[in-house]
């Protein structure tokens, strides 16, 4: 995982606009936003296996730049991308089946650890929460 800068809470004047929420409410708020935007942006993103890892830190570092994220793990399944490759060129293109996102982040003192990946018996790119403390 990567870590990133985090701020504890908004500023006091965004504050208004979340009073309805508690940090808990907040932190799980703020890891599905997290989830969400990564899964719709790199679907369908063009990747070069010989440059996969590469890839890998530079996307989990990206996405540790939004407010409240402490660590950030993107990981692109090899396998899944490999029935999709297209030669001589040796890329493939990352699909819902392909990614494994691992987030944290923290909100006041609430930490979410949350998760993406698709799950085989759902058939599924499920998002979800992990642990709460």
């Amino acid at each position: 995982m990567y870590g990133c800068m985090v701020s504890r809470r908004h500023n006091p004047s965004a504050l208004k606009y979340f009073s309805k929420l508690t940090d808990r409410e907040h932190a799980i708020f703020e890891a599905g936003i997290s989830l969400g935007t990564i899964f719709h942006q790199l679907v369908g993103m063009p990747v070069n296996l010989g440059k996969k890892e590469e890839l890998e830190r530079a996307l989990s570092n990206a996405f540790c730049t939004q407010p409240f994220r402490v660590e950030t793990e993107i990981k692109i399944n090899v396998e899944k991308i490999a029935r999709g490759l297209i030669e001589p060129y040796n890329y493939g293109v990352i699909a819902p089946e392909s990614l494994d996102v691992k987030v944290i982040v923290e909100y006041g003192d609430v930490r979410v650890k949350a998760r993406l990946r698709w799950i085989d018996e759902l058939g599924y790119p499920l998002m979800y929460i992990e642990d709460v403390t």
